[in-house]
């Protein structure tokens, strides 16, 4: 078994519906201690995540999650992990809320990486958002598509202006646009086959399956772009004509500089939150959206523990426009 099956197959083990036993608990907590082995213990996460979200409330699956996260070192699994727990807080608000016993696990876990809690809950209201960033981005289309031939002209410059102010809200959510650039390419085997590869992290060892002559190519793609991973593995299918198109957009200090300006942690958490979204509005394994909650976040008693102080109100206010 490779790598990835055995990976693939912890989030299969997780994911289902079904009684945790004393030793599958105690495996996956060796797991998030695993530093060794960082893929499989970000896979049981995730696998464990979408058992939450898809199924109903377990108490001692989301219990799980807390204690993983208070023993787990590795930073791609401790992003997955606060990720998960501030989205079951959200689908199960009230269950939680009269869970006493809950509270001061919750609060601790919390409060022990405020800036991760805080950009993760950020995210995912941005990220909530994307159906507005499709509409706008279809709207420019239709009206741009026509002066393609005339790019730089009076008329093209005047539907920018025109759309000045929208664009440049949009541009806060600059990492979700990857979404619309990349949505063909979930349409892929690789992803319609198995629920697991959209959590997959990205492994070098895919570039292999790449022609050799196109692999430079996709490489420098890989080390420009602040990707996702899920965009990492559409973006080894994509067709000579996309990959030469975004070779021109995406190349030199631009992209270097969206990874320092937004910052390393806020990319891992909106990339992770990207995949959640994606695999929700396209895979046909979906059963329920997490992020159709979030216009009801400011109700919720996990708003008000989170997000303290007048600048982080206002930072989130602002995404929840």
């Amino acid at each position: 078994m490779s790598m990835m099956q055995a990976a693939c197959a912890l989030f299969d083990y997780y994911r289902a519906d079904r009684l945790l036993i004393e030793d599958d608990v105690a495996d996956f907590l060796v797991l998030m201690q695993d530093v060794a082995h960082p893929m499989d213990a970000a896979m049981a996460v995730s696998g464990l995540t979408l058992s939450l979200i898809e199924h109903a409330w377990n108490k001692e699956r989301f219990s799980l999650l807390l204690k993983a996260y208070s023993i787990c070192e590795e930073q791609i699994v401790r992003e997955r992990l606060i990720v998960g727990i501030l989205l079951v807080l959200m689908k199960n608000n009230a269950a939680i809320r009269d869970s006493e016993d809950l509270w001061d696990t919750i609060q601790e876990v919390l409060t022990d990486d405020s800036e991760l809690s805080f950009t993760a809950l950020c995210n995912i209201a941005r990220t909530s958002q994307v159906k507005q960033l499709e509409k706008f981005n279809q709207e420019m289309t239709k009206e741009l598509l026509p002066l393609m031939n005339q790019v730089g002209s009076d008329e093209f410059f005047d539907v920018i202006r025109k759309h000045q102010d929208e664009m440049d809200r949009m541009a806060k959510m600059s990492l979700d646009q990857n979404f619309l650039i990349f949505k063909t390419a979930y349409h892929t085997a690789f992803f319609r086959e198995c629920a697991a590869h959209w959590f997959l992290p990205w492994a070098d060892e895919q570039l292999m399956n790449v022609e050799e002559d196109r692999r430079e190519q996709v490489e420098e793609l890989l080390n420009n772009w602040p990707m996702c991973d899920s965009d990492k593995y559409a973006l080894i299918g994509m067709s000579d004509v996309i990959l030469r198109t975004m070779q021109g957009q995406f190349q030199g200090e631009m992209m270097h500089h969206i990874g320092d300006q937004m910052g390393h942690m806020n990319i891992i958490t909106n990339g992770y939150i990207q995949q959640l979204y994606r695999y929700f509005r396209l895979s046909s394994f979906s059963h329920v959206n997490p992020m159709e909650l979030v216009a009801y976040l400011r109700d919720m008693w996990i708003y008000r523990m989170v997000v303290v102080g007048t600048k982080a109100r206002a930072a989130i206010g602002e995404l929840l426009i």
